[in-house]
This record gives structure tokens, C-alpha cells and sequence, in this order.
């Protein structure tokens, strides 16, 4: 269930027209389980009007600052609301990758002093081979650090992002992965994990066996078998879940496919895929079915194939933002 918090930031970013096409249909959702929502929802609406006019003339560019102050003067009313969590905004993530792309050229940077190899994937995808022979696909915006004595007497490596592991055997040294508040360990096998700051860790075994574990360690691992998933949240025990994302290795295999699934799980996958934002300003295009298999898949292309089948308008409001009307 969507708690308060979440709802009131999904409805501030609708506002301000930087909700995503997976936000979008948590809100849409959220909205058809009750007439109160609705009636909660059009409150909100109307107090930021409110608001936005009595500060018509001071520039305020910054979503969250606008939440901010819209909640600083509903607050004064009788029925307070909580402040909405601070949240990574699509254009800190775009800062965060103009400063991801700068460190492109450190991918095999020595951090002096602290013995530390740090792997750092900017704008583009990186395929590394450690000092053990095992192989590591970094997803975009990702890094993977090491110590000296990796391959010695140890074999243990820090990912922040997303990564595809191919894990040479060796039954004297497991391969372990820290990841947020997760860890995986394994003697040999493939699997890929998705550790992205502030979000859920997720993890996906392709072939042999893994134990995943929380903050508990290995007396709370979960071991894991090939074609099975299972997540961590960082407070709780890692739980397996059912895989029903088809794309998750979309990234690094270089290819989309859609088996009659609704638009905005596709639209999802594409902002995934592509790094972009895509709004749709009609919700009922959300849950239109849409198929189709696409290797080395472009943006354009998709976007054209969309057009004509759901008989829809694609624009490009900015750099990397794009809408889609009827």
C-alpha cells in the first residue's frame, strides 16, 4: 500500500509535469480504489494553486521546493500533511551522469593511499575482466570497487548500479558482492544485481546457485537457484519474488521484447533502456496492450512504432523528455 508520503510526491511531481510513466500509473491506481483519493487528490491540487498564485512572483524552477512551500502553508490549515521525503528529481540523475560521464576516463583509476580499484561505467556500458578471469558487464552509471589483495586472499567487490556477473569457479575463495545493504556470495555462476542508491536491491541468478543475505549475514541467507529472483529492502530480510520483467538484462543484451504487456510497462522498460523521460498526458492510453521484439533497438524507432499503433502524437519537450497525447 502506498503510504502518504509517497502519494503526496507523486501528486507534487504530476503538478509540476515531472511524474514518470511508472508514477504515473501508481497515482492512476491510487486514485480508482476510493472516491476519497479523488477528493483528497483535487484538495491538494487546489491548495498548490492557491499557493503557486500567492508566490506568482518569485522564481522557483525547483519542484521540491515548491512541495516544500506548499507544505509549509497547508500546514497552517487544520488538516496537516506531512512533508514529502526528498527524492532524486530526473534532472539530479542527470547531473549525477554528467558527473558519471567526467569519471568515464577513471575506469581503471588506483585511488592512491587506500589500495582501493575503483571500475566506473559513465555514459556508456563497460565489459571488465577482474584479476581472477571472472567477467563483470557494468551497466551504465555503475562502478564496481576492489581491493589489492583481490584474487590473493580474497574475493570480495563493492557495486553501486547495476552489473551482469560471469563468476569463475573457484571452490577455496568464494565471489561475494556487497551491494547497498545486500550480499551475494557464490563459487561460480552468472546472475545480475541492481543496487542503485536509495532504491531496492534486486537480484537475478542466470545460472548456478547464490546466497543472499541482509544485514543478518549468512544466518539469514537465502540461497538462490538459476531463473530465480529475489529483492532487499535495507531494514528487512531478503525475499524471493517472481521475475516478471522480461528486459531485465535488456541493457546488456541489446534487446527489447513485449508479449501483449500494458504501455506503461513498456514505456518503463524504454526509460530504462534509453535514459529518457516519457510522459503520457492521457491515462487511458496506459493500459493499452503492446507487443513487438526489437534487437538493437533505437529510441525512434519504438517511438514510431508507438505512434502508429496506439494512433498517438510523440513529441520531445527537452532533452531526453518526451510526450505522448492523443
Amino acid at each position: 500500500m502506498l503510504n502518504n508520503d509517497h502519494i503526496e510526491t507523486l501528486i507534487a511531481r504530476e503538478i509540476e509535469g515531472e511524474i514518470t510513466t511508472a508514477e504515473r500509473a501508481q497515482l492512476e491506481d491510487w486514485l480508482q480504489q476510493d472516491v476519497a483519493n479523488r477528493q483528497y487528490y483535487e484538495a491538494l491540487k487546489d491548495t498548490w494553486g492557491l499557493t503557486a498564485d500567492a508566490y506568482k512572483n518569485v522564481p522557483e524552477p525547483d519542484v521540491e521546493a515548491n512541495w516544500q512551500r506548499f507544505t509549509r502553508t497547508t500546514l497552517e490549515g487544520p488538516s496537516p500533511l506531512r512533508v514529502a521525503a526528498k527524492r532524486n528529481t530526473w534532472w539530479r540523475l542527470s547531473a549525477a551522469a554528467v558527473v558519471m560521464v567526467a569519471a568515464a576516463g577513471l575506469a581503471f583509476a588506483l585511488l592512491k593511499g587506500s589500495g582501493t580499484t575503483t571500475l566506473v561505467a559513465g555514459a556508456d556500458k563497460k565489459e571488465v575482466i577482474l584479476p581472477d578471469g571472472s567477467k563483470v558487464f557494468l551497466n551504465r552509471n555503475s562502478q564496481l570497487s576492489y581491493n589489492k589483495n583481490f584474487a590473493k586472499t580474497n574475493r570480495s567487490v563493492t557495486l553501486e548500479g547495476e552489473a551482469f556477473f560471469e563468476v569463475t569457479a573457484d571452490a577455496g575463495r568464494p565471489f561475494t558482492v556487497k551491494a547497498g545493504a545486500s550480499q551475494t556470495r557464490v563459487l561460480g555462476t552468472s546472475f545480475v544485481i541492481k543496487a542503485y542508491e536509495h532504491k531496492t536491491v534486486q537480484l537475478n541468478v542466470v545460472t548456478g546457485k547464490v546466497a543472499f543475505s541482509g544485514k543478518s549475514g549468512d544466518a539469514g541467507a537465502l540461497v538462490l537457484t538459476a531463473g530465480h529472483t529475489a529483492i532487499l529492502q535495507s531494514d528487512k530480510a531478503p525475499q524471493q519474488v517472481q521475475n516478471t520483467d522480461p528486459n531485465f538484462m535488456a541493457w546488456k543484451e541489446n534487446r527489447l521484447a513485449f508479449r501483449k504487456v500494458p504501455l506503461y510497462k513498456a514505456l518503463t522498460a524504454m526509460e530504462d533502456y534509453f535514459n529518457v523521460r516519457i510522459v503520457v498526458t492521457d491515462s487511458s492510453l496506459l493500459n493499452l496492450d503492446f507487443n513487438g521484439t526489437f534487437e538493437n533497438p533505437g529510441l525512434q524507432e519504438l517511438l514510431e512504432v508507438i505512434s502508429k499503433a496506439a494512433d498517438v502524437k510523440v513529441t520531445e519537450d527537452g532533452q531526453g523528455v518526451y510526450r505522448i497525447s492523443r
